[in-house]
């Protein structure tokens, strides 16, 4: 455990040193709701069955701290650390891998929620948007999510072969991942096409599981199927291919 607790340290101290990894993780998403709430504002809207925009927004633009911290930091960060030597460092120490993981995992947990957090918060004190029915709820979608999206993670770092392609590629996966969220993009002025294609995002349904639990209405549990589904398979495949090294 005391490793745990000086490994957790350690990575956190690194990431606080990488501005641009803060910056997606935690700046990104309440800027960007800032900007369209300026835009856009929030008064109600017949569309939107008279909720503002903003309200409208909220929960899809609340999960891009969490994609960023899946999709583009745990892989740039394993492949950064894989291809310089240092994981392989780690392993002949006494370390376990696992030990390494689940710090690894903690860090990256927290960044994501802290970001997913920091908008909400934006949401509710700049543009008044109504507390959660049930706080808790919302919480638990986002740590579901948060999960989720860590497992892919931790596959996608195994599958690149290298920061250039976790960089590359990451970023086309994370846009398209976005716009089928509904985070930029209301779900309720989209195609019936568009709409139908989004039911195989994993970022959708943690946007639908937050939209949930802030209005009080039972999850919809094809949303809880997919992630719980998506964290068993990718979280198996990223522990059965997890690699020390460069080494294929």
């Amino acid at each position: 455990m005391r490793t745990y607790r000086v490994l957790v340290g350690a990575l956190a101290k690194s990431q606080l040193r990488e501005p641009v990894a803060l910056f997606f993780t935690l700046v990104l998403s309440p800027m960007l709701l800032l900007g369209l709430g300026a835009i856009f504002g929030n008064d109600p809207q017949p569309q939107f069955g008279m909720s503002g925009f903003v309200d409208q927004m909220l929960p899809g633009l609340t999960v891009i701290g969490v994609v960023v911290v899946g999709i583009m930091l745990v892989p740039t960060n394993q492949l950064i650390l894989r291809t310089s030597g240092a994981l392989n460092r780690f392993r002949i120490t006494p370390l376990r891998s696992r030990t390494y993981v689940a710090a690894d995992l903690t860090v990256q947990f927290c960044l994501g929620l802290i970001g997913a957090l920091l908008t909400l918060l934006t949401g509710i004190l700049v543009f008044r948007v109504p507390w959660p029915t049930n706080p808790l709820l919302v919480i638990a979608a986002l740590v579901l999510g948060a999960v989720a999206m860590l497992a892919i993670g931790y596959t996608l770092a195994a599958l690149y072969p290298s920061v250039a392609a976790a960089t590359g590629i990451g970023n086309g996966v994370m846009i398209l991942l976005m716009m089928t969220s509904g985070a930029f993009i209301p779900t309720a002025v989209m195609p019936d096409g568009v709409q139908a294609v989004m039911r195989f995002s994993p970022v959708h349904h943690i946007a639908q599981l937050v939209a949930a639990s802030w209005q009080g209405v039972a999850w919809p549990w094809v949303s809880v199927g997919v992630l719980l589904g998506c964290t068993a398979l990718f979280g198996a495949i990223g522990t059965r291919w997890f690699r020390w090294d460069q080494a294929r």
